[in-house]
């Protein structure tokens, strides 16, 4: 099979927030960073924060040479600085990939590794500012770099978990070609990066074989991992979303969200989307949901029942045809790799929080594992005891008010709809729930939100 020219003209950029309780596995990374790299035209380049921004980061090159040296020896020592800041990310971005396009046809990618979903986030909570990078943070360090529409970086790669979202792709789409990223949790060894480099090698004219090649070698390398209730190990899947055709998804994901929230008013349809997203396979705490499997659930559900609101169902049910053909086109996302007997795991996930649990001790067990080995940090809760609904409404909060930054979310309608809709659905339906299946907190701020902007038009109505 042709793949188009060979090319061994890689620049690889890796920026690594290790928090310190990563940080010996970003050193297993690295090692095999400096193991893969060639001495005949790629070239590797990291920043390595082990210590959530105090103390000493280190700078790295790797070209083939020094593959028996110290680490420690071959790293440039400089001062920590904020990894969650998008200038230190620009600084970098633009350092590594001096000079641009030399030699001609030469290709970049840029792998963020840290923890998910709030990007390369900081577990420190003393940590002064913004602990994370954020979608929107993460577009302005690329729009700082000469990265974008007309010289867009090859891919970007997320070693971070639960980031393979709509929401970030949408984001990143003016400056990056393709993205590639996990729905679901990534093992703490991270990306078998010595295996993906030689993988990578001689296929950089063809650059989406390279970003669907890449999780194939993902899955395969984790194949043998076992998934238990008690070892946190979550499910091993990779998928490669083409950003320069993401709007085929967005613009009828847009739709959606308008008819969503004009059936919320429809008992039968309310009771459809409920049932349908209950059925949906999701991530990150019930967070997260996979979008194919929501339209999909949610198609057959109309499908099974009579309507009276026939216009409005039959336009619920074509629209999530739409997006469930999007998403099922392989020009759109080009790789979703799973291990066998996985499903409804499409590659896209969106945010639409709900938790299927029925109790408090469930969601517990779900949070930290059948043997509470903590998937999830409590101590990131901000006073009072750690228990778990105020570190699942946290997570919420920082993730609404981030996203809310995004024209996705918040001029194309999903923002409205989790805001207006959802929120009312919820409150309506599960009153004495709302902190097991959402957060109360959450709610009434959306909710009060959306009084205060029906007043403000009301007002602004002439004869008022």
């Amino acid at each position: 099979m042709n793949n188009g020219p060979v090319s061994k003209n890689w620049t690889i950029m890796v920026y690594i927030s290790a928090d310190d309780v990563l940080a010996n596995f970003a050193i297993d990374s690295l090692n095999q960073f400096r193991r893969a790299a060639s001495d005949d035209g790629d070239i590797v380049t990291a920043l390595f924060d082990p210590n959530d921004g105090s103390g000493e980061a280190f700078r790295y090159r790797f070209d083939g040479k020094n593959k028996e040296a110290l680490l420690s020896d071959v790293g440039e020592k400089i001062k920590a600085g904020n990894m969650a800041d998008p200038k230190t990310l620009t600084d970098f971005i633009n350092l590594a990939s001096e000079p641009l396009n030399e030699p001609e046809g030469r290709h970049y990618c840029l792998i963020l590794w840290g923890h998910g979903t709030e990007l390369l986030l900081d577990q420190d909570p003393g940590t002064k500012g913004k602990r994370y990078l954020t979608p929107t943070s993460l577009r302005s360090a690329l729009g700082g770099t000469r990265f974008n529409k007309s010289n867009k970086l090859d891919f970007i790669a997320l070693d971070a978990c639960s980031m393979s979202m709509i929401e970030l792709a949408s984001a990143l789409q003016d400056c990056v070609s393709f993205m590639i990223a996990s729905q679901d949790e990534v093992p703490d060894v991270s990306f078998p990066y010595e295996r993906i480099l030689a993988g990578l090698r001689g296929h950089g004219g063809n650059v989406k074989h390279v970003c669907r090649l890449i999780p194939e070698i993902y899955v395969e390398s984790f194949r043998d991992y076992l998934v238990t209730s008690r070892n946190g190990v979550k499910e091993i899947m990779l998928s490669s979303l083409n950003l320069k055709t993401i709007k085929e998804i967005t613009g009828p994901v847009s739709n959606l969200a308008d008819i969503l929230l004009r059936s919320v008013a429809d008992k039968d349809l309310s009771n459809a989307i409920v049932s349908a997203r209950h059925q949906s396979r999701d991530f990150v705490l019930g967070i997260f949901v996979d979008l194919f499997d929501f339209c999909d659930k949610l198609r057959k559900g109309l499908k099974e029942k009579r309507f009276e609101n026939k216009i409005d169902s039959r336009t619920l049910e074509n629209t999530c045809d739409q997006i469930c053909k999007a998403i099922d086109n392989k020009e759109n996302v080009i790789a979703n790799k799973t291990r066998e007997n996985v499903e409804g795991c499409h590659g896209v996930s969106i945010y639409f929080p709900y938790s299927v649990e029925e109790d408090e001790n469930a969601q517990t067990k779900r949070l930290l594992g059948g043997g509470e080995t903590g998937i999830l940090n409590l101590t990131l809760v901000k006073g009072g005891s750690p228990d778990a609904h105020k570190a699942r409404n946290g997570r919420i909060e920082e993730l609404e008010t981030d996203f809310r930054q995004l024209p996705f979310f918040e001029h194309d309608g999903w923002g409205d709809f989790i805001k207006q809709g959802w929120s009312l659905l919820l409150a309506r339906r599960f009153p004495e729930k709302l902190d097991l299946h959402y957060s109360a907190e959450q709610v009434a701020k959306n909710l009060s939100t959306t009084i205060r902007d029906l007043q403000r038009q009301l007002a602004l109505r002439p004869g008022a």
